[in-house]
């Protein structure tokens, strides 16, 4: 008789492919279990939503998800996912409050350093740890991460590797079909110490417990102690100097003349619902090309993004905000949706929609925004 392995990937459901139109977005949303999704969002296989690519490209938003979960469970089944999307807005309200300054340490230097380059394993998907490794190599095949995965590949690689948060955070953030800048920047700083009090680790018991995997004798397989002051395990000490991360071609240059009033789409904004303040002559997926190379996104994105512009049927962009300027100083009138990463975009801007009011009072932590906007 075989012996079972020691793990068993977790594959991504054939029924997960992300295209689709709108609606099936909602039915996918109307299908939620929210005692499920509590009971089990921590294992790898559990009943976890798989809705964050819409949010992060703004196919929907929280309120969409909230509202339309309230219609038909009560509040307190909800709690759990109610408190997942204040997680979201949490991040996004401090990108508004501190703009780029979030893409650097932002509240404390990140402690134990001992290299800015991921170590080289990961990129291989050869770490030893048969999680990790399965993980790495399904993200880079399909765009797809366990939240609680992630936070194991960052607390080793911040905290077991001694590796600065930034390098990584950009490699994993390629990968992700739903990688958010403001979610995915401050969550590895939230694991590195940089935007918390603590530096998160987890050792090879608390993998085998939510993946139901049963390997041991690992270098992660020590106590939380021990783990938290041992140098970088020889088996994660070759470094990657170049991520070698490539780069689409999606859109066409700027125009060097253009009449009217135009409706900017950013990358985040693909909501066939959006509608500009004022009546447009036009309306284009803007790419803000230094953007994109400096944070680049795999193909299985583009994929995904191409697939929901064509729903909207505009023609898409892709340059500098100085041709923008070019075209405004020529008369042409621009309207776009308030973002942090378009906030020097020419033009007027409208709001954007969240569930939770912006707080009153100032909030440094999580539970300071939760406890004013729950």
């Amino acid at each position: 008789m075989l012996a079972k392995p020691l793990y068993e990937p977790r594959l991504i459901p054939a029924d997960k492919p992300f295209q689709g139109t709108i609606d099936d977005v909602l039915i996918r949303i109307d299908g939620i279990d929210p005692n499920r999704y509590e009971k089990t969002r921590n294992y790898l296989d559990g009943a976890v939503t798989w809705l964050s690519p819409y949010i992060t490209h703004g196919v929907i938003n929280t309120t969409t998800v909230a509202a339309r979960l309230l219609e038909k469970h009560n509040p307190e089944a909800c709690y759990q996912l109610l408190y997942e999307l204040a997680w979201r807005e949490y991040f996004h309200r401090t990108w508004q409050k501190f703009g780029d300054d979030i893409f650097d340490d932002i509240y404390h230097p990140q402690a134990g350093v001992e290299s800015t380059h991921i170590p080289q394993p990961f990129i291989d998907a050869e770490t030893g740890i048969l999680v990790l490794d399965d993980g790495i190599k399904t993200v880079k095949d399909t765009g797809f991460m366990h939240n609680h995965l992630r936070m194991w590949i960052a607390g080793t690689l911040c905290n077991v590797a001694h590796t600065h948060w930034k390098q990584p955070a950009r490699w994993l953030y390629y990968h992700l079909l739903d990688g958010d800048l403001a979610s995915n920047t401050l969550s590895w700083q939230w694991i590195a110490g940089t935007f918390s009090h603590k530096q998160y680790i987890a050792n090879q018991n608390n993998l085998n417990t939510y993946s139901r995997s049963k390997q041991h004798d690992t270098w992660l397989d020590r106590d939380y102690e021990s783990l938290a002051k041992i140098a970088t395990p020889v088996e994660l000490q070759q470094r990657c100097e170049d991520l070698h991360l490539s780069q689409n071609t999606l859109g066409s240059d700027v125009p060097n003349r253009v009449n009217g009033k135009i409706a900017l789409r950013s990358l985040w904004n693909l909501n066939p619902n959006w509608a500009p303040s004022r009546p447009v002559d036009e309306t284009v997926l803007f790419i803000e090309q230094s953007q994109i190379d400096e944070w680049p996104m795999a193909q299985h994105r583009w994929d995904f993004i191409e697939h929901w512009v064509k729903q909207l049927g505009i023609e898409v962009w892709r340059g500098s905000v100085e041709e923008l300027n070019q075209l405004a100083n020529q008369g042409v009138q621009f309207v776009h949706e308030e973002y942090p990463a378009c906030a020097h975009w020419p033009g007027d801007v409208t709001e954007r929609t969240f569930y939770y009011d912006l707080p009153e009072k100032n909030f440094r932590s999580f539970s300071q925004f939760w406890k004013q906007v729950k």
